[in-house]
């Protein structure tokens, strides 16, 4: 099962990595932003579970800080005052009831399941927007768009994360074996489809004169 994990963290260390080559362009360094807090976050994550801690309680902070930079990543490119005006008051609503919930109701020794999926929920309505607002101002093909790489890439996680996380804390009350290693291998193609995506997207920059 491990092995599903460490490529996982092979993904994002060279995510992070080719991110730090390409910090010319603005998305890419909010990207770069983006995975050196999951790399924290995750080396964090293993250092508590190695000392038996609840370790969830990192999650519900760090689920704020991702939807705060992925909408901050997706309105570099999304144009109109009022879906800027409408991201950014979605960043501070968002954190105030995700923290809110985690605190009042969650509980912050359990898997922050409903907030994922609120941010889930979110971040796909900003994909679709993303999906509707590319253009590419060239005769290149939308798979050298570097938009639409990060934006599938979020789009796929997200919505895989929807039908997982949601339900994460019910499988665990059932079956807790069975429901960690179902999420580990789920968890781990999804975040596999991500990086590769994300990756792909950044590299697309280079080619991309609208971008230069």
């Amino acid at each position: 099962m491990q092995i599903w994990i460490y490529g996982y963290y092979v993904l994002l260390v060279a995510c992070f990595i080719i991110s730090l080559f390409n910090l010319a362009y603005a998305k890419v360094r909010l990207l770069a932003v983006l995975t050196g807090i999951s790399i924290i976050t995750e080396l964090i994550v293993e250092l508590m579970g190695k000392e038996d801690l609840h370790f969830f309680v990192v999650y519900h902070f760090f689920v704020v800080l991702e939807y705060c930079l992925i909408t901050l990543i997706f309105r570099l490119g999304i144009p109109g005052k009022g879906w800027k005006s409408c991201m950014d008051v979605s960043m501070v609503v968002f954190g105030m009831v995700s923290l809110g919930y985690s605190f009042l109701y969650g509980g912050w020794h359990y898997f922050p399941g409903i907030n994922i999926t609120i941010e889930s929920f979110l971040v796909i309505c900003w994909c679709l927007l993303s999906f509707f607002t590319i253009s590419p101002h060239s005769e290149a093909s939308i798979f050298q768009h570097p938009d639409f790489w990060i934006t599938l890439a979020f789009f796929f996680y997200f919505a895989g994360s929807m039908c997982v996380n949601g339900f994460y804390n019910l499988l665990l009350a059932g079956d807790t074996k069975s429901a960690q290693h179902l999420f580990a291998i789920l968890n781990s193609i999804s975040n596999y489809l991500l990086y590769i995506m994300l990756i792909k997207g950044i590299l697309c920059f280079r080619g991309h004169k609208i971008y230069t």
